[in-house]
């Protein structure tokens, strides 16, 4: 790896953990502001890793790539139907980590509802609408006569089953080439009625597309009108990009939004900027985990 690199990828990772020990430090009027900036920085480290020096791409980025949709005219009362956008191209932070990560690219606006509800830290202790979210995956499945990596099981119900999982694969695109092998005859559950057998694809020979989240693996549902599905590092990215535009240019607004007297968002709001501490650089150091070849 060229010493500008290795340079770029060592600066950038202690100016991430600086920000998020800074942000461990500091109360949730302003909170946002040191985890986006730590995970910004830290996105400077994966680009430098990642960026394929046949990409024709210099490792360095610039630039958010992100924008809140009319943000002038956003409300507390509207909190979750603020919706976020991707903005200029792959040379941004954004746009280079959704290149590297095969993440959506967020041409059409999501609002932070959608977003809140591909995190399980979040929307499992404070549900706040109904959007899909990530289903965690098994592998292997060793009766499929496919290599390990490429058959997986999940839990899935008849109806989305249905018509070859059509159902299913809409929701999830990374099953959009998968072959059903196997429905029913296994682990079985219920919840609140439906019941969800044990549903076995297979990519044929293939790695299965899956996204590593929280140490486990999981599909990632459809972001927006894209059909392709936000790499778990990124749904964190926008989330805290959108928080820490309103932190610093909405102050107002932030410290409604964060008055637990007042405010129903301010609970959610704090567990958010309270596991994020943990979960983010979790999901640095995963995403760090393929680069490591690159790196040393």
């Amino acid at each position: 790896m060229p010493a500008s690199r290795r340079t770029l990828f060592s600066s950038s990772l202690e100016q991430a953990q600086q920000q998020f020990e800074a942000a461990a430090g500091v109360g949730f009027e302003s909170r946002a502001l040191n985890l986006y900036y730590g995970l910004s920085q830290a996105g400077r480290a994966i680009a430098a890793a990642l960026t394929p020096s046949n990409m024709g791409k210099s490792p360095e980025v610039s630039g958010h790539g992100l924008r809140v949709a009319d943000f002038q005219s956003a409300k507390a009362k509207d909190f979750w139907d603020i919706k976020v956008r991707a903005e200029g191209n792959d040379d941004t932070s954004y746009g280079r980590l959704a290149t590297l990560l095969g993440s959506a690219p967020l041409l059409s606006p999501v609002p932070l509802g959608q977003i809140w509800h591909m995190i399980p830290e979040l929307h499992l202790d404070h549900p706040i609408g109904k959007f899909i979210e990530p289903r965690w995956v098994h592998r292997p499945y060793p009766r499929s006569g496919f290599p390990p990596e490429s058959a997986f099981t999940l839990q899935a119900s008849e109806d989305e089953m249905d018509q070859d999982a059509a159902k299913l694969r809409a929701h999830y695109p990374d099953l959009k080439d998968a072959k059903v092998l196997k429905f029913k005859g296994g682990s079985y559950s219920e919840d609140n009625g439906v019941r969800t057998d044990e549903a076995v694809f297979s990519h044929e020979g293939q790695p299965a597309p899956m996204r590593r989240l929280r140490s486990s693996i999981a599909l990632m549902p459809a972001c927006g009108d894209s059909q392709s599905s936000l790499d778990p590092l990124l749904t964190w990215w926008v989330l805290l990009y959108t928080l820490s535009m309103i932190t610093r240019y909405k102050p107002v607004m932030w410290t409604e939004v964060i008055d637990v007297n007042r405010s129903p968002l301010a609970v959610p709001l704090e567990t958010l900027l309270s596991k994020a501490l943990e979960a983010v650089p979790a999901q640095i150091r995963l995403t760090l985990s393929s680069a490591d070849a690159t790196i040393f």
